[in-house]
């Protein structure tokens, strides 16, 4: 999965935005904007972790999704 996408699957759940989201972190909505559409890179750790407390979801929740498709290596 894809951070775009986890982003709209969170977004949706919430009810929020993008333009919520966008004054909860302090950022533009175009900045959300582009991070949904995938045209900017994805986040810092600083700024996921941000989005994971305003959209009210752990930062350990998004990362099992992000990389749940690449299997486990030990």
């Amino acid at each position: 999965m894809e951070f775009r996408e986890l982003l709209q699957r969170y977004l949706d759940a919430s009810g929020m935005t993008q333009a919520e989201l966008a004054a909860r972190l302090g950022t533009s909505r175009s900045s959300i904007g582009n991070l949904m559409q995938g045209s900017s890179r994805e986040p810092s750790l600083h700024k996921a972790y941000a989005i994971s407390k305003a959209l009210g979801v752990s930062l350990d929740e998004m990362v099992k999704l992000l990389y749940e498709d690449e299997g486990e290596e030990e």
